[in-house]
């Protein structure tokens, strides 16, 4: 089996980045400050491939300035991958959480379980509640190494 730097991210502001080097090898953080540094951890990764949480624009609870904010940096990750090249997909949390079993309906307590498992499943990683979704999407990507769908390509288009 091919081993390449599979990134994952979870693009909120409290999110996170897990990534699996061509060693084999899975680190996480938390989510890059700025889009600079998001650039920088890419390339230093030699990332290969990234699936990026497929999120909405608007969160119950969050102000109107808010979503455009997040939206935005949605937007400005997702510039970024194409603009270096880098093939992606993404994947709406239904998808990469099924396959971790069930799971509660309350976000904190989900988000908790999802913590545990991750932790479990990487003891010599110190998971957080930043990093844990991350790794779920990256879990969820290298389970039986599915094949890549290029985002990229979607995007594509004739002027």
């Amino acid at each position: 089996m091919k081993m390449t730097s599979v990134l994952a991210i979870d693009p909120g502001a409290s999110g996170g980045i897990a990534w699996r080097e061509s060693s084999g090898k899975i680190f996480a953080r938390r989510m890059c400050d700025t889009l600079a540094d998001l650039k920088r951890l890419l390339q230093i990764t030699c990332c290969t491939f990234v699936a990026v949480e497929k999120t909405g624009g608007y969160m119950p609870g969050n102000s109107g300035p808010a979503s455009v904010k997040f939206a935005r940096h949605c937007g400005e990750i997702d510039g970024l991958l194409v603009g270096l090249g880098i093939p992606f997909e993404r994947v709406s949390p239904q998808v990469w959480q099924k396959h971790l079993g069930a799971l509660p309906k309350e976000k904190p307590d989900r988000k908790r379980k999802i913590k545990a498992l991750m932790q479990e499943r990487y003891p010599d990683l110190n998971v957080t509640l930043c990093t844990a979704d991350a790794l779920g999407i990256l879990t969820w990507k290298l389970k039986d190494e599915r094949p890549s769908r290029n985002v990229k390509e979607d995007l594509d288009c004739e002027l």
